[in-house]
């Protein structure tokens, strides 16, 4: 029994240890804000952390816009970029929508079917 007793603790001690050394961590940033006016980001590029994900913002008075990965208002996933979903995200005037994290870093773009040939911008996710 009491040897058992040992073991048991011995092991609860071993896990407290491991999980306080590390293993994978995941980090979580801030989401970065981009806001969309009537048809332009506000930003044509931004930086992000791996992990990290953006609020896009349309204008209160603005119009609507259909994000997805890509340019020219083409959904073209590129590899390692979130997926915005079949269609894109619709983000309409005063909301905001966010990415799903981007975990890949490398150089992605974002644009707006509606508006295509004014709204693309690019996103450089750092390791």
């Amino acid at each position: 029994m009491k040897k058992l007793t040992f073991l048991t603790i011995f092991a609860l001690l071993a896990l407290s240890v491991l999980a306080a050394c590390g293993g994978s961590s995941t980090t979580t940033s801030a989401p970065t804000s981009v806001t969309m006016g009537a048809v332009q980001f506000n930003s044509t590029s931004v930086t992000i952390t791996k992990g990290s994900t953006i609020n896009f913002t349309t204008d209160q008075g603005g119009t609507a816009h259909n994000l997805v990965n890509g340019t020219n208002g083409k959904n073209r996933i590129e590899s390692g970029a979130p997926d915005f979903g079949t269609g894109g995200q619709t983000v309409g005037p005063g909301k905001t929508w966010t990415s799903p994290p981007w975990n890949t870093a490398g150089t992605f773009h974002v644009t707006c079917t509606y508006h295509p040939t004014t709204m693309t911008m690019t996103v450089i996710v750092t390791g």
